[in-house]
């Protein structure tokens, strides 16, 4: 899948856009990259599925995936901090 874009960057982008906390954590972009990436991908994934107004079941799983990764997010945002303490 060729689009040209930056998924690392978009997903950050887009995660700091849902999880404005994550933005203390641009220090550690590149060791959540590959969340960052997958966030991307399966937001516009959705977007694709969303617009061809197709499979309702696939359009809950990415809707399940993009709520699990913010999640997970939410998650090593709280490990870092404790990690700092």
């Amino acid at each position: 899948m060729e689009t040209g874009i930056d998924h690392v960057a978009h997903g950050w982008a887009l995660l700091s856009l849902r999880v404005p906390e994550i933005r203390a954590l641009s220090a550690y972009r590149q060791s959540i990259g590959e969340m960052c990436e997958a966030y991307s991908i399966a937001v516009l994934h959705l977007r694709k599925i969303k617009n061809l107004g197709r499979d309702t079941e696939q359009i809950g799983e990415y809707e399940r995936l993009i709520a699990e990764i913010e999640h997970e997010t939410l998650y090593y945002l709280e490990m870092r901090a404790q990690m700092s303490a």
